[in-house]
């Protein structure tokens, strides 16, 4: 079995697991697509306070006070925080509905080729001709997205293993020590 089967088969899995799961494999997608920019709206807070003063309808200040980069600050890290959540969630319910192999990891196919390739690759390339130079940060949190991913995939191995395959793996016998 060379590469290219290997390829293949981990496409026929991914196609399989994202037909099977409906629209939460496209919910995880977009969790991808958004989080590099919700952690660099968390290392410049300025674009969190700006934000709020759109939805304000307020013009933006030429310079922003402390107190509103603190308050951009906190927003962008809730709204990071709730978009981990989500996108923790949207990958056990993926692979709950996705259940492709009944023995061995829960994490089947494993998603984090394809967020590094999308994000990591795609992004970061797209962000390189567009802007014509290369950036650090964006490349790290470009390459975040497959962190998280891989984040969400233990978590499925670890604690969302029951949930997962909904009591068809055969419990584990507890011993307890008197």
């Amino acid at each position: 079995m060379n590469v290219r089967d290997k390829a293949g088969f981990y496409a026929a899995d991914v196609r399989v697991g994202y037909a099977r799961a409906g629209g939460l494999g496209w919910v995880v997608t977009a969790g991808w697509v958004a989080f590099p920019f919700a952690l660099q709206t968390v290392f410049r807070p300025n674009d969190a306070a700006w934000a709020l003063c759109k939805l304000a309808g307020v013009e933006r200040p030429a310079v922003f006070t402390f107190e509103q980069e603190i308050v951009g600050f906190i927003v962008a890290l809730f709204a990071l925080a709730v978009l981990v959540l989500v996108q923790y969630v949207a990958t056990v319910f993926f692979y709950k509905r996705a259940q492709l192999e009944m023995s061995g990891p829960v994490a089947v196919p494993p998603l984090w080729p394809l967020a590094a390739v999308l994000t990591g690759v795609i992004g970061n390339a797209a962000w390189w001709m567009g802007t014509g130079h290369f950036d650090l940060g964006g490349l790290l949190a470009g390459g975040a997205s497959a962190a998280l991913t891989v984040g969400g995939e233990m978590l499925c191995e670890k604690l969302g293993r029951n949930f997962v395959f909904s009591g068809s793996q055969p419990p584990v016998a507890q011993v307890q020590a008197w």
